[in-house]
């Protein structure tokens, strides 16, 4: 896998981020077969969203994705960067296809809920993702502890 930083990553932290992410794909199961040719882009963006995970939609079996980290509020950057990381192993193994008009989760149509909120975390991909996330960021915080 290769991991690509914007320069709004400061060179000192860009090691952290990079290990961070290792860990967390690891931890999720994946292989290095599966991420042999997978290409990230990190980068910081000041946002009122916490950050996505995202891909060019008319690829069939996306390789290049792009997670975007929006800094401050609540979250620590590297816990929104778990989050991120459970999306693209959802990416990456195809248990989620984004389209123009739909989703698909592990091979089903999603069907949208009555409201975006509802649409947004009632999704199998999100709840998948946020209770993931905590126990991810954490484990990392105690592993980079203890070196």
């Amino acid at each position: 896998m290769l991991i690509k930083f914007t320069n709004r990553f400061r060179k000192e932290k860009r090691a952290r981020y990079e290990n961070a992410l290792r860990y967390y794909l690891k931890k999720l199961g994946m292989t290095e077969q599966e991420l042999e040719d997978v290409e990230v882009s990190l980068f910081l963006r000041k946002s009122e969203d916490r950050g996505c995970c995202q891909y060019d939609l008319g690829v069939r079996r996306p390789r290049q994705f792009e997670i975007i980290i929006s800094p401050g509020g609540p979250y620590s950057p590297l816990q929104v960067l778990a989050h991120e990381a459970v999306h693209l192993k959802q990416f990456i193994r195809g248990e989620l296809l984004l389209f123009s008009k739909c989703c698909k989760w592990k091979g089903r149509v999603w069907k949208q809920g009555e409201t975006e909120l509802d649409s947004y975390y009632d999704s199998p991909w999100e709840i998948e993702a946020y209770g993931k996330e905590e126990g991810l960021y954490v484990r990392f915080l105690v592993e980079e502890q203890n070196g």
